[in-house]
């Protein structure tokens, strides 16, 4: 079967977009700002990795976002490839409308019945595939931490069923003080800046950013070979320290891959800088590779953008 191969990306994030990134990364100049969350009525600083112009929290600004970045992509398709290319999407946001219910019940605050108004993220897809004459098929994925790889697996699962010939794959993450409230009440966050397998981490720094990767068959110098996902996990927010969880999705992904542990020649890790999940990581790294591996994470340089 041909292989499904990265045509074409687009990335932005607190640094800016993917050279200004790099480059404040070859730099050491990466920019940690803050946010602030409302705890027990009180105002918290966080430290955050925001744009550096801001997304607004509501739908209209999403979608814009969402267009600003894939226009170029889709710029390059013509009208009979844009017709055969599914727009799917990676997030943990949900309906904004819903967010506010949920946030005004927490802070016990009057409110009118919660009414969806049926214009989530999901919503945003139709009607930008609409827009740039897409194919009606679009999907959004929220599986936390996972939800853009898995998208861009669904990705893959379409263009091999033949159901189309192309997606853009989109993993978008803007500031949610709901989501960052519940990562503070669980002592998850850092007080300073991520440092992941550092003896000195103390936990994640959470971050905005939205990127966009075209798939298909057509020749590249890249290709997405495939993958596993799984739902397995010892508590809500971590896996075993053990690794065990960890060690199955690798070698499933080997598997289905057809590679062997010694093909690889280096991995990105989740490296989210907390205790527990750096642990059960290098655990895990340490039993499905027999030879020392070059490893690194990204969240230092945009934060954990879920």
């Amino acid at each position: 079967m041909p292989s499904i191969n990265i045509l074409d990306y687009s990335v932005r994030s607190a640094q800016g977009n993917l050279n200004q990134t790099l480059d404040a990364m070859q730099k050491a100049e990466v920019k940690i700002s803050s946010k602030n969350i409302s705890i027990d009525g009180s105002e918290i600083a966080i430290p955050f990795f925001t744009f550096k112009e801001e997304v607004a929290q509501n739908q209209q600004s999403v979608k814009e976002a969402i267009k600003s970045l894939i226009e170029g992509i889709v710029g390059t398709l013509d009208k009979e490839k844009r017709a055969s290319t599914a727009l799917i999407v990676g997030t943990s946001l949900v309906d904004f409308n819903l967010m506010q219910a949920v946030k005004e019940s927490i802070e016990q605050k009057s409110q009118d019945s919660f009414i969806s108004q049926k214009n989530s993220i999901d919503s945003f897809a139709k009607e930008l595939a609409d827009e740039f004459g897409l194919n009606e098929y679009t999907m959004t994925i929220s599986t936390a931490c996972t939800s853009s790889a898995n998208a861009l697996l669904e990705a893959s699962n379409l263009i091999n069923s033949s159901v189309v010939d192309y997606a853009i794959v989109v993993g978008l993450e803007i500031f949610s003080p709901i989501m960052s409230s519940g990562f503070y009440s669980m002592s998850l966050l850092s007080q300073s800046s991520p440092q992941p397998f550092d003896v000195k981490r103390d936990g994640i720094v959470l971050g905005e950013a939205i990127s966009a990767i075209l798939l298909g068959r057509d020749t590249s110098k890249w290709s997405l070979l495939g993958g596993y996902s799984n739902c397995n996990s010892a508590t809500i927010t971590s896996v075993s320290q053990s690794g065990e969880e960890c060690v199955e999705v690798m070698q499933k992904a080997l598997e289905y891959t057809h590679l062997d542990a010694k093909d690889i020649t280096a991995l990105k890790a989740h490296g989210t800088g907390s205790d527990s999940n750096d642990l059960a990581e290098i655990n895990a790294i340490s039993k499905v590779f027999d030879n020392p591996l070059i490893f690194t994470a990204l969240k230092p340089y945009v934060g954990h953008t879920i």
